[in-house]
């Protein structure tokens, strides 16, 4: 289980609902980014666990569509789940220490080996 001390937030926006003090995703847009990975980064961020659902949706700072309204993590970072939209839609690139992060988070799934003894051991002995 993933108890961790903090989440590094990425992915919230200057805008409507937060302060000045945060970047602008114009910032990040990168037409140039490999469309692979962008794709892999994308899935992965639309694939965190749920942590906070808000009443209401956030808006996006670029082309202004309603754009989720929970806040998900992968146990070390959190964001909001919009931040799936501004990669594929608009090729926000996150910062390389993410795009690493979620390199080596599905490497290491990837690459894990398996242990099925405590599932098989739920089987019925007797299927009938």
């Amino acid at each position: 289980m993933v108890r961790p001390d903090r989440l590094t937030e990425i992915g919230y926006w200057r805008g409507l609902e937060s302060s000045d003090d945060f970047p602008d995703p114009r910032d990040f847009v990168d037409t140039a980014w490999d469309p692979d990975e962008r794709e892999v980064v994308g899935h992965y961020l639309n694939h965190g666990l749920a942590v906070v659902a808000y009443m209401g949706f956030s808006t996006c700072r670029i082309c202004g569509r309603e754009n989720g309204n929970l806040d998900l993590s992968d146990g070390q970072y959190i964001w909001p789940s919009g931040f799936a939209h501004y990669v594929e839609e608009h090729g926000v690139r996150p910062p390389q220490a993410f795009i690493g992060h979620v390199e080596q988070m599905l490497d290491e799934l990837e690459t894990a080996p398996r242990d099925a003894t405590w599932w098989k051991s739920l089987a019925r002995k007797d299927p009938s």
